[in-house]
């Protein structure tokens, strides 16, 4: 399974997601599988920092 298939898997949810959860399940890169995802895919990811000024990850729209 590619990167952006373990986001896409992970974010399809349209839940909030950590970078703990992200770097677990995608691994350590994940933020340049998500640059793809919203350049190359035209994923509509939403970025927000949590109450323990991490930050979360979520996929919006289909």
């Amino acid at each position: 399974m590619t990167r952006l298939e373990k986001l896409e898997r992970i974010l399809a949810d349209g839940n909030w997601h950590s970078t703990e959860e992200l770097v677990e399940n995608v691994g350590h890169r994940f933020s340049a599988t998500i640059h793809v995802a919203i350049h190359q895919h035209h994923y509509q990811i939403e970025k927000r920092r949590s109450d323990s000024n991490q930050f979360e990850y979520r996929k919006i729209g289909a």
